[in-house]
């Protein structure tokens, strides 16, 4: 799964939630960031900015996971791998939520109107 932000965001978490079977729900996924162009060939060998294994209690009933803080300060693009689901052929996922906020907040208080 592709993602890509208007601007730069700060991620805290994130929510990946299952479909609807339990041997079709995503066990486990491999973060990428920055890297749009990468294939399933290319993640078994590249390093992921960061591996999750979920619970049942992230793909039941949305529990958000944490992500690493400092890997993930200034996102531009991510690329989901679920590499595990739960014994199925195909993963089914139903939603994906992130958590976080713009990189750069802008303070009106020190924006000043162009004069042209």
């Amino acid at each position: 799964v592709k993602v890509q932000f208007r601007q730069p965001v700060k991620l805290s978490a994130i929510k990946i939630l299952g479909g609807p079977e339990a041997e079709s729900a995503p066990m486990a996924v491999k973060i990428f960031q920055a890297k749009p162009n990468i294939g399933f060939d290319e993640t078994a060998d590249e390093e992921a900015t960061q591996e999750l294994l979920l619970t049942e209690e992230n793909v039941r009933g949305g529990e958000p996971m944490q992500l690493r803080y400092v890997k993930f300060q200034s996102v531009q693009s991510l690329q989901l791998f679920f590499w595990e689901n739960g014994g199925g052929e195909q993963t089914q996922v139903s939603r994906i939520q992130f958590l976080g906020e713009p990189a750069a907040n802008m303070d009106m208080k020190d924006w000043k109107p162009c004069k042209s």
